[in-house]
């Protein structure tokens, strides 16, 4: 039996919030991407993912960026999907002709939406333009110095999205130049700024996190810190009584979702909703990638390990870019929370089991396939559905969040 490997890449307006997300796809029975002729990647994930229905699911309700090649366009795939959800990404490696100039024209008949990806400001494109819905330009490739070549899409209103802005000095840059969406990490890197304290709700809750992570648990404790705070209480009972949990049984009050629960979903429960509180400000991907990473990890370690280590699993991913959320260094914050040292040393250096899980999820999250099959984790899921265990910590982060 094959499997397919499909990640996502957040797309951000300049307010980092989320406007989409590009699909990354990869058969897992290639040695990589490039080796499978790309209409037939994008057929396969037309019919795996979204006949499935997971395209909406990967995508948390955003918009989907989908590469399509010559022939998938001229075969009229596009009008398997949502026109509302879903553009149409042209790749640079498409030959423009005759032909490819009617399938566009036929694609935007139909209310889709086209972005010409890796635009190289080549001429040979200029029959394309009057098509075209956004433009997106690498700029590890075309470089910042770009007034010039760009002026003319923003005289005519056609939105801009920058690839590959990795740091917070070239999405600044970005910002200058007029770009309207963002494409890379740069939002998971630490931004450099004055030693600040933290604000006290802030504080309250890295002491409720702090809390239901001892050894023994205080109930009455973390009832009353709880209770302190009125969104902490209110995100509490109204995830506990969602789908995500079942809505079995109706929770009126923390000490009744506390006795309800038990220790280990209080850790889980308590740990997601600090973490969508404390992100206020942040990138909301930030949130959306640390609660879909935490589920994933714990289904993976489910998988390959056994069900009483999920717990662990799922907290190392909870945890993994709380620094940045908080806009503190990992050391600091590993100062305030009382996790064991395998937990640790995962969050620190990316050693240990939970290290190298955290490394190899990392990995899949950005799309690196040849690297993701030789991570020794991943010779542990051979005959595991990881494309699927990935569709389903999606759709949990989705209950979660929204």
């Amino acid at each position: 039996m094959s499997y397919s490997y499909i990640a996502r890449q957040p797309i951000l307006t300049r307010d980092q919030k989320v406007y989409g997300y590009e699909l990354l796809f990869r058969d897992s029975t290639a040695n990589s991407f490039p080796n499978i002729d790309p209409n037939e990647a994008t057929s396969k994930l037309l019919l795996e993912q979204h006949l499935l229905g997971d395209i909406q699911t990967l995508c948390m309700g955003k918009q989907a960026f989908i590469n399509f090649h010559a022939r998938t366009l001229l075969n009229d795939f596009p009008s398997f999907l949502n026109a509302r959800t879903v553009w149409v990404e042209l790749l640079e490696t498409v030959g423009v002709d005759a032909p490819l100039l009617e399938a566009c024209n036929a694609t935007t008949a139909k209310g889709y939406r086209i972005a010409l990806d890796d635009h190289d400001f080549d001429g040979q494109w200029d029959p394309v333009i009057p098509m075209i819905n956004m433009v997106k330009v690498d700029i590890q490739e075309q470089g910042l110095d770009l007034e010039d070549k760009i002026r003319f899409f923003k005289d005519k209103g056609v939105p801009l999205l920058a690839e590959r802005v990795e740091t917070h000095d070239e999405f600044e840059r970005c910002l200058e130049l007029g770009f309207d969406y963002f494409q890379g990490f740069f939002f998971e890197k630490p931004q450099v700024v004055q030693q600040k304290s933290l604000a006290p709700n802030r504080i309250s809750m890295l002491t409720l996190l702090s809390e239901v992570h001892k050894k023994e648990l205080n109930l009455t404790t973390i009832r009353e810190i709880i209770e302190q705070d009125l969104s902490l209480t209110y995100s509490l009972l109204k995830l506990v009584n969602s789908a995500l949990y079942g809505g079995r049984k109706k929770i009126e009050n923390i000490q009744h979702a506390l006795v309800y629960l038990g220790d280990g979903e209080i850790r889980r429960f308590v740990t997601l909703v600090v973490l969508a509180n404390v992100s206020s400000g942040q990138p909301e991907e930030l949130t959306i990638k640390s609660v879909t990473r935490a589920r994933f990890m714990e289904l993976v370690t489910t998988a390959i390990l056994n069900e009483k280590h999920r717990s662990s699993a799922f907290l190392t991913g909870m945890l993994s870019l709380l620094d940045i959320i908080l806009g503190v260094s990992m050391d600091d914050l590993l100062k305030q929370l009382p996790l064991s040292s395998e937990i640790t040393k995962a969050l620190k250096h990316r050693e240990g089991v939970w290290g190298y899980l955290l490394q190899m999820t990392e990995i899949y999250e950005r799309g690196e396939w040849d690297a993701l099959d030789k991570h020794p984790l991943k010779q542990k899921l051979n005959g595991t559905d990881i494309g699927q265990l990935y569709i389903d910590a999606s759709q949990w982060c989705r209950l979660a969040l929204f």
